[in-house]
């Protein structure tokens, strides 16, 4: 019974961790990069840009105005599907642009947003596919 008893406390306590982790890394703070590739999907708005890389799951975004805002690149899931990513980038304007690289849902259609002023400011959206095309 004292084993069956540790079992039960070590499961849940195994879950809350695995949760924990799973959520943190839902959004960075990205690092800095060269530009994507040419070839990747973008999108923009007034002060920032994101861009979007499905072979290796990597959010660029950029500061295109500098105004002291942040901006930030994010990645969600079109229904039935529920998830999201976000990367930030509060380097400026003079920095360049940072990536993201996360571990997205292969196979699904995804909205990549680019937002400035996360959360208030001006944002827009494209989709994109989150595999490869071959």
């Amino acid at each position: 019974m004292r084993t069956l008893g540790r079992v039960l406390l070590a499961v849940p306590a195994a879950v809350l961790i695995t949760a924990g982790t799973a959520t943190a890394a839902a959004a960075a703070n990205g690092t800095p990069s060269s530009a994507p590739p040419s070839s990747a999907p973008c999108v923009s708005t007034s002060g920032a840009k994101a861009c979007f890389v499905a072979n290796g799951d990597t959010v660029y975004v950029k500061d295109t105005k500098a105004n002291g805002d942040s901006v930030a690149g994010t990645l969600k899931s079109r229904l039935p599907s529920r998830w999201g990513r976000e990367c930030f980038n509060s380097r400026g304007a003079a920095a360049g642009w940072v990536k993201c690289s996360f571990d997205v849902p292969e196979y699904e259609w995804a909205d990549l947003w680019a937002v400035n002023k996360p959360f208030i400011g001006s944002q827009n959206s494209t989709g994109v596919y989150t595999s490869p095309l071959i």
